[in-house]
């Protein structure tokens, strides 16, 4: 709605919806969602590693 004029807004806005976030605000959740797709990422890729890491461990003949 930034580009609407501001007498405008008022009138476009939906009853009971919250209230527009800056753009600071913005930007301080899209941070904190790609560190938490990026915790979630490296999480998958440890498992996945150890998944790899025993199923070679016991194509050798070897318990892990």
């Amino acid at each position: 709605m930034q580009n609407v004029h501001p007498t405008v807004q008022p009138l476009l806005r939906i009853p009971g919806a919250p209230p527009p976030i800056s753009p600071d605000e913005f930007e301080a959740l899209r941070v904190r969602a790609d560190l938490e797709y990026l915790q979630h990422r490296e999480a998958s890729y440890n498992h996945r590693a150890l998944v790899d890491q025993v199923q070679h461990n016991a194509h050798m003949g070897m318990w892990s």
